[in-house]
């Protein structure tokens, strides 16, 4: 009737364009170069970084994906109790149907139809708590993902930061992913998904 299994709360489409608007690192709000020359010599360092490796692959990322698994199970399993009872009383009501008058068999059928709209509802709640809570999780790992990108662009005097995905062709020294994704493990190996109250 209702399955809140086919809620996926990894957007991950959604969240590779949040993390992905540092994918361009264009100012630096430290470490400005004094000169043009050094401006020049800074705006032809350039690197690229894998955002959807990021995605895949950072502690934090797996760590809230785990999280939210759980807690869709443990939604589901509340929906298929409420699905249990619906199927019960829809028996209970074909039962009446030949003892009760018209007008109260309907009014039965009115409180039925409620508990029916109830449930509904709760699928709807579940799905839109599970989304906010991965979002919120996410925005923490967003925020790090970004100052790392920033310093590693100010301690190696990169003009530009690259995504993989805009480049056809790229030199792997250029390539900074598995040091992003080496300091984003070490600094937020984990997040914690908080569970919104039932």
């Amino acid at each position: 009737m209702f399955d809140i299994r086919r809620f996926h709360p990894w957007h991950a489409l959604a969240v590779a364009a949040c993390l992905t608007a540092s994918g361009a690192a264009p100012a630096f709000a430290q470490g400005q170069p004094a000169t043009a020359a050094e401006a020049n010599a800074r705006a032809a360092q350039v690197a690229v970084l894998d955002v959807q490796r990021i995605l895949r692959e950072a502690k934090a990322m797996k760590n809230i994906r785990d999280q939210v698994s759980l807690l869709r199970k443990s939604y589901q399993e509340e929906i298929e109790k409420k699905q249990g009872e619906l199927r019960t009383a829809n028996e209970e009501l074909r039962r009446k149907r030949t003892v009760l008058s018209p007008d109260a068999f309907d009014e039965e059928r009115r409180k039925f139809d409620q508990k029916v709209a109830e449930v509904q509802r709760l699928v709807q709640s579940r799905n839109q708590q599970l989304d906010r809570a991965n979002a919120e999780a996410v925005i923490e790992v967003q925020k790090v993902f970004h100052q790392i990108v920033l310093e590693l662009a100010n301690e190696r005097s990169y003009g530009l930061v690259f995504r993989k995905s805009a480049t056809i062709v790229v030199h792997p020294p250029i390539e900074v992913t598995p040091e992003v994704l080496a300091r984003l493990d070490k600094r937020l190996p984990a997040v914690k998904v908080t569970a919104p109250a039932k």
